[in-house]
């Protein structure tokens, strides 16, 4: 007989028919039932998966588990005082699993949530995706505090799930779908034929709930998602139809994509395809990232191989996303930088403070193609090749249109640009531009990290601009109603 399981790996060989009493299986212990074999459960004793704060055990059934009297208990550890998405492993599991918790479900018809708390016993439908409210304080009052896990009893899920998928043309978010991995083990979203996608794009959403936002994947181009495609043990998550204009969708959530691998429960660290970038924005330990790329065979709009939208999270989450044609992006890639050489950032804070906004995979593009972010509130531009990493400070209700992303040099190269009469150059340590009597407007000087080191109003003739500054280039940007031109130029 089985009582308790440490950390180990149990793996319970074809054919074998072993008879177990209340086995315990601890955080991080990973157990198979090959196909054929049988795990018998006598009297009324239980099978129980412990939970923890950091990991869980992971539990891959191929052959039988069977109970005489007894059933599974599943623990899953909350995050306190956010929403967690979770997802039931068991087919026969109700409600009463998250007691003293708020628990609601997503309707996609008519964008709703609604609650569910009386009776206790209505079912968790297997596949489906809820969303749990732990807290430490009842916000209302009434309720004791909520215990550190909820505790799903029944017979596990080991079987194909099928689900059909909602998606009404009249709903204000046609197409969402909140759904779950419904077994005790990870499940890779991958886009395998075992998944029967019918009319559901390739990203997946899931929510991490120390930020507020959500993590996306895209089993095609990649993602935010450090772990890649693996969903956590009983994680909910999102996914969108990729046409979204009532076509029927249905999803097939597959027992042979189950793995033992460690998917963090939200509660890969470089691009997944070349032409990609990765923008982060942070303040005080809370982020928000967005991915903006080219591919050939991408469209401008909207298409579920490529992209995801933008999911809002949390009402106190910042949001950080890429803007093409009305439409707000988590994941965006568009077909050349020839065809759409800068990409619009918005950006909403959710407090006052100051911010940072750092840009990877840098290293995907070739390197003759220059990677500029430009503020477009401060008038900044930085080089992200040379630097990074960018700080600013943003007020709430700001402008949500903040930044451009730049793949040519937006400063210029010696005296390009729609201003005819202007020119541009440099003798030792000072700049001259020289300008036409009828042109007003604005003259700027940026060194290499695209902060400004000088400006000047334009006037008639030439403009003396002395820098302090040594072997390095400054480029100029002229501005006016009529047009623009920049220059490169090189202080010795």
């Amino acid at each position: 007989m089985i009582r308790n399981i440490p950390f180990l790996i149990i793996y319970i060989f074809l054919s074998l028919t072993l008879t177990a009493q209340d086995m315990n299986v601890k955080p991080g212990t990973k157990v198979t039932i090959a196909s054929g074999a049988q795990l018998n459960f006598i009297n009324s004793s239980s099978l129980i998966l412990e939970d923890s704060p950091s990991t869980a055990p992971s539990f891959l059934q191929h052959g039988l588990v069977n109970f005489s009297s007894g059933q599974a208990h599943i623990e899953q550890y909350l995050t306190k005082d956010t929403w967690n998405i979770v997802s039931s492993p068991v087919s026969d599991g109700i409600i009463e699993a998250y007691e003293w918790m708020y628990l609601i479900y997503y309707s996609e018809s008519d964008n709703s949530w609604h609650y569910l708390n009386k009776p206790v016993n209505q079912p968790l439908n297997a596949g489906q995706g809820y969303f749990v409210w732990p807290y430490v304080v009842d916000p209302n009052g009434t309720y004791p505090a909520s215990p550190d896990s909820a505790v799903i009893k029944g017979n596990l899920n080991y079987q194909d799930i099928n689900l059909a998928l909602a998606n009404t043309d009249a709903s204000p978010k046609s197409g969402w779908n909140l759904i779950g991995n419904p077994f005790p083990v990870a499940l890779n979203w991958n886009g395998d034929a075992s998944w029967n996608l019918n009319n559901v794009g390739a990203a997946m959403y899931i929510k991490d709930p120390v930020s507020g936002n959500y993590v996306v994947w895209n089993y095609n181009t990649g993602g935010s998602k450090a772990d890649s495609g693996y969903i956590a043990a009983t994680q909910g998550f999102w996914v969108r139809t990729a046409d979204t204009t009532g076509t029927a969708a249905s999803i097939t959530l597959p027992e042979s994509q189950r793995s033992h691998k460690s998917a963090a429960f939200y509660k890969s660290s470089g691009p997944f395809l070349p032409k990609q970038l990765l923008v982060e924005v942070e303040q005080e330990g809370k982020s928000d990232k967005t991915i903006m790329g080219f591919i050939e065979d991408a469209t401008v709009g909207y298409d579920g191989n490529y992209d995801a939208t933008y999911l809002y999270g949390d009402e106190d989450a910042m949001s950080l996303f890429s803007m093409i044609g009305g439409e707000r992006y988590a994941l965006n890639h568009l077909p050349s930088i020839e065809e759409y050489p800068v990409i619009p950032v918005g950006f909403i804070p959710k407090k006052s403070g100051n911010f940072t906004l750092t840009s990877e995979w840098m290293e995907s593009f070739p390197v003759d193609i220059p990677i500029f972010l430009e503020d477009k509130k401060d008038n900044i531009y930085q080089d992200l090749r040379i630097n990074p990493e960018y700080s600013f400070a943003a007020e709430l209700n700001e402008e949500t249109y903040r930044f451009n992303i730049h793949f040519t040099n937006p400063l210029g190269v010696d005296n390009v640009g729609s201003l005819s009469g202007v020119h541009i150059y440099a003798y030792q340590k000072t700049i001259f531009v020289v300008l036409p009597e009828d042109l007003q407007g604005e003259i700027y000087v940026y060194n290499m990290l695209g902060e400004i080191i000088a400006q000047r109003e334009t006037s008639v003739g030439k403009v003396n601009i002395p820098v302090n500054a040594d072997n390095t280039y400054l480029f100029v940007k002229v501005t006016s109603e009529n047009g623009l031109k920049s220059g490169k130029v090189f202080i010795k």
